[in-house]
């Protein structure tokens, strides 16, 4: 692995996927290439502006050049912290829309690994990225590591060490697949390795579990193959890496 790549809005939810894409750089000594997409504030030209008598008040232009400027701070000052720990580190600033930026930047960099965080709340960066976790793990050709993010109660998945592997069976899985997609895993971490059916993995403790997506061809396909990799993704109370069919 040589480029993780890690997109972060800069608040508490990011705290989870940042210590697992430590913990998959030092273990692979991959760069960790930082990415942050600044959507900047749109006034909206419906509204009276400040110069209108008794008017409401429209975003001011320094006021969004003040959130850019805070922005590439962020990403600045997270670089600098996690190369005073030892990682190899870039650092990417842009401007669009979240998912969109985070599947381009993958093509880019050739990323072998995007840490991404799932969050069930209802923060700022949620409503702007929208689906976006559903959207990269969709769109991306390399392997995708989706970690919940805290709940209200503040609890979350933070890594110690990998020491359990679940692999989800799929109808459609070979036995080359697991291999392939699990070997190196359980050599950089020196993990055990289970391989589960979908009801095993219900009451599975594992640290991660790994799975393949697979394309559903139609709604015949979609009625007789519900898509288990999506109800993982949105359920897993513990990190759900995805992989893709290879070309």
């Amino acid at each position: 692995m040589n480029t993780l790549l890690f997109p972060t809005d800069f608040t508490t939810t990011t705290e989870a996927p940042l210590a697992w894409a430590r913990l998959f750089a030092r273990k692979t000594g991959a760069t960790i290439t930082l990415l942050h997409v600044y959507q900047p504030i749109v006034p909206d030209t419906t509204l009276p502006s400040v110069a209108d008598p008794g008017a409401g008040i429209a975003v001011s232009t320094p006021a969004s050049l003040e959130l850019e400027t805070i922005s590439r701070q962020n990403l600045e000052a997270l670089a600098m912290s996690l190369q005073s720990e030892g990682f190899s580190v870039d650092a990417d600033w842009r401007v669009g829309s979240v998912e969109d930026e985070i599947i381009d930047a993958a093509k880019q960099y050739r990323a072998d690994l995007i840490v991404m965080g799932r969050s069930d709340l209802s923060t700022f960066f949620d409503r702007l990225s929208g689906t976006s976790v559903s959207d990269v793990v969709d769109n991306v050709r390399c392997p995708v590591l989706v970690v919940p993010t805290p709940d209200e109660s503040g609890k979350a998945t933070y890594p110690a060490e990998i020491k359990s592997i679940a692999y989800a069976m799929q109808p459609q899985t070979q036995q080359s697949d697991v291999a392939r997609q699990t070997d190196s895993l359980v050599n950089a971490f020196d993990a055990t390795l289970m391989i589960l059916t979908e009801e095993q993995m219900k009451h599975t403790l594992a640290d991660l579990i790994v799975m393949e997506l697979y394309p559903q061809t139609g709604f015949l396909d979609k009625l007789f193959h519900p898509n288990y990799a999506a109800a993982l993704i949105t359920k897993s109370d513990v990190p759900v890496l995805v992989y893709h069919q290879p070309d």
